[in-house]
């Protein structure tokens, strides 16, 4: 959250395509070509550092959901209805589901857990994902939502569903 009253909530992305143009680079330094090797490595670090977030703003009534590389921006700010409340909800991940590629799970082999924290809203969208990672953290990151809001928030995360502010 800043000064200006917008909640700010972002976090460090990693990009499949860095990887590439590392591959690249060592393409290109092996053959001798140091300036394209040069210039792979380059994009490869500056594209490296790479942030997914989004930006709250209750005055307006608005929300930018934005992808930032070092200082740059891409996102648009888009509407959003009247905030009724935040949640956070627990998501299980299970390799039942058709996935491309089978996923790790956990030695308990019951699956994974992901929390995640919605801000929902009484217009036709019906919520707007806020944020996903561990429950201390969404916890956290609700409760300075809610109270940057002024609304209340509900941990729907077991079967006790229960308000937490």
């Amino acid at each position: 959250m800043d000064q200006s009253g917008i909640f700010t909530y972002e976090k460090y992305s990693f990009r499949i395509f860095t990887l590439l143009l590392v591959l690249m680079t060592f393409i290109f330094l092996f053959n001798s070509e140091f300036i394209g090797g040069a210039v792979c490595i380059l994009l490869g670090v500056l594209l490296s550092i790479s942030y997914q977030g989004i930006q709250i703003d209750p005055i307006k009534e608005q929300y930018l959901k934005y992808d930032r590389f070092l200082w740059f921006r891409i996102g648009a700010w888009k509407s959003f209805s009247k905030p009724s409340y935040v949640t956070i909800v627990r998501i299980n991940l299970s390799s039942s589901r058709n996935l491309p590629a089978p996923m790790v799970l956990p030695d308990d082999k019951k699956g994974a857990k992901s929390f995640k924290v919605n801000l929902v809203v009484e217009g036709k969208e019906r919520y707007i994902n806020v944020c996903r990672g561990a429950k201390e953290e969404m916890t956290v990151e609700a409760l300075k939502l809610g109270t940057h809001l002024g609304i209340r928030v509900l941990d729907f995360t077991t079967s006790e569903k229960k308000w937490i502010l």
